[in-house]
């Protein structure tokens, strides 16, 4: 009986760190009177699949704020490329916002919303890091037992190809162009031996 009692201890223990886990996958900040938690959708994060941002807000840290779809805006960037986001409460979880979007690159992203929170201008940044939430990782990350090539790799590949191609077909139509010049040439040479 002690036995089973230790073990469910352990259990309960193990399932409060891995709740504990999602919840500091997510940046809190404290802006005025309210509590950020932003963060990526379902960490962590491959490159391609599906996730976005996602925030939620209270009020001093207990009650949730609603209705910020329609006074906060909200953009991603990634290096020097910066994209809107349009932002959707959350079904049936009141004062939690997302914005679906696929990472196509791996490595850090930056989310900034910005606009009113109940009368407050707010603009603030919000950027993947080790003490705030995870980056995108490339899906080679996730694979097993077979790594494919990273998506980055592919594209790299796909373009080296093209250029490879477009050189031959020029290489091809000079060639063309060659053998051209070189059967007039035999011919004209023909031509002023039988004249």
């Amino acid at each position: 009986m002690i036995h089973r009692m230790g073990r469910a201890t352990v259990l309960a223990i193990a399932l409060v760190a891995v709740g504990a886990g999602t919840t500091l996958a997510h940046e809190e900040r404290e802006v005025g009177e309210h509590t950020f938690e932003v963060g990526f959708i379902d960490e962590p994060v491959l490159v391609g699949q599906e996730s976005g941002l996602e925030f939620l807000v209270s009020h001093d840290g207990e009650e949730p704020v609603e209705g910020l779809e329609e006074t906060l805006q909200a953009q991603v960037t990634y290096g020097s490329q910066t994209r809107d986001l349009e932002i959707s409460p959350r079904f049936g979880e009141p004062g939690a916002y997302e914005s679906v979007f696929f990472p196509t690159a791996a490595g850090p992203y930056t989310f900034r919303i910005y606009g009113e929170v109940e009368g407050e201008p707010f603009d603030e940044s919000f950027m993947a890091g080790p003490d705030t939430f995870g980056e995108v990782e490339e899906l080679a990350a996730g694979q097993f037992p077979i790594q494919f090539p990273a998506q980055t790799q592919l594209v790299a590949d796909a373009e080296a190809g093209a250029a490879a191609a477009t050189q031959a077909t020029i290489a091809l139509v000079l060639a063309v162009i060659g053998l051209l010049a070189a059967l007039v040439a035999i011919g004209l040479t023909v031509a002023r031996r039988t004249s």
